[in-house]
């Protein structure tokens, strides 16, 4: 594991927020949609699979007004517009998904997947192990593609 990664992790891990995972106790390891994840890259699959059960269906996250993560909603049919070319509120001047620039993109960022400044609290989701790597591939191979919806 990088130190980066190591760091992220710990700062996940001491800060507050929302529990999840799509498998209980860790999401690192080779879940069932982690192994899924290596061959999607549709916003469709990654929106149900990623953005749903790690996101969007805590209501003190991203649903609803997401007060707790600076008004960004991840709910199903809402997180699509709330991502592709939105502004970073958290990283000013970067959009949260710059369509075909993962570089461009601070959700990668807020994931842990690239190095820059944190967004309060930590890496996404708060509180939880880092998404597995096939996941954080899966969304960076979406986001160079284009970001289609």
């Amino acid at each position: 594991m990088t130190n980066l990664r190591l760091h992220v992790l710990a700062a996940a891990l001491l800060a507050g927020g929302c529990e999840t995972s799509d498998d209980p106790g860790t999401d690192a390891g080779a879940s069932v949609s982690c192994l899924a994840a290596e061959s999607h890259s549709d916003f469709t699959w990654l929106e149900a699979n990623i953005f749903q059960p790690s996101c969007g269906a805590f209501s003190a996250c991203h649903k609803g007004a997401a007060t707790d993560a600076l008004g960004l909603n991840l709910e199903a049919g809402l997180a699509y517009d709330s991502l592709v070319g939105q502004p970073s509120l958290a990283q000013p001047g970067r959009q949260l998904v710059a369509a075909g620039d993962p570089a461009g993109s601070y959700l990668l960022v807020a994931l842990g997947h690239r190095a820059g400044p944190l967004p309060p609290g930590g890496t996404m989701p708060l509180n939880n192990p880092l998404l597995c790597e096939p996941k954080l591939e899966a969304v960076e191979r979406w986001i160079a593609a284009g970001a289609a919806r």
